[in-house]
């Protein structure tokens, strides 16, 4: 009987492990020290499967003024942003959300990055989850020839979602981008299985953040796996 328990544990464990919050944020600009966050976009996944009805979507108040530049992407203007909610009551909801599970997005550390810098500023807290970025494993599969060569080079969310015959509607929607990085990361992990039994492990060792060296989508080849 204890073996059975004990058992029926350790297999809620791995499966707990095998959850993903695919994640995409919009920002008032891309210089880490003074822009910030204006919408978090993340959406569940249990091993390959999306679930639709969990999803978190929040528009916050950021306290910065988004750049011509970047309201002409996203939309959202000072105006729209300051009736927001506050960016600290966010981060506390979607901490919340993330819990303990593996993160997962088109170049992450980006989003990574920012939200780091807040959860610190605002609520103290040290963020450094476990992490899979799509772009990095995209590459690793098209390096192995896995994927065709001919998407050598593929940088853009919509570059790549071509890759798996995707349709991309829309772009600069946080939840939306979300959404399509989730399609890209169940198609990965469908190519990664049929090579790799296991295939979770794995996916975290290819797909680290730090694995390729990119800077905002300059990808140098690194592998040695």
């Amino acid at each position: 009987m204890f073996k059975f328990f004990r058992k029926n544990k350790i297999e809620s464990e791995l499966h707990h492990k095998r959850e993903f919050v695919v994640l995409d944020t919009e920002l008032t600009g891309l210089d880490e020290r003074t822009d910030s966050i204006i919408s978090i976009g993340a959406i569940m996944m249990k091993d390959r499967s999306i679930l639709i009805g969990d999803i978190f979507y929040r528009i916050l108040n950021p306290h910065s003024r988004p750049k011509n530049e970047t309201v002409l992407i996203h939309e959202l203007t000072s105006a729209d942003l300051e009736h927001c909610p506050d960016i600290k009551l966010i981060l506390k909801e979607f901490m919340d959300f993330l819990r303990n599970r593996t993160v997962v997005g088109h170049f992450v550390d980006i989003d990574i990055k920012f939200l780091r810098k807040e959860l610190k500023k605002w609520l103290n807290i040290n963020f450094n989850p476990e992490a899979i970025d799509t772009f990095i494993v995209f590459n690793w599969l098209v390096e192995k020839g896995i994927i065709s060569k001919k998407f050598k080079g593929a940088k853009s969310l919509p570059e790549i979602a071509e890759a798996f015959d995707i349709k991309v509607d829309m772009l600069h929607d946080a939840l939306y981008d979300a959404f399509i990085t989730a399609q890209i990361f169940q198609r990965e992990i469908t190519m990664i299985q049929r090579i790799q039994s296991s295939w979770f492990d794995f996916l975290k060792k290819i797909g680290k953040p730090h694995v390729s060296g990119y800077v905002f989508g300059h990808y140098e080849k690194a592998y040695q796996f």
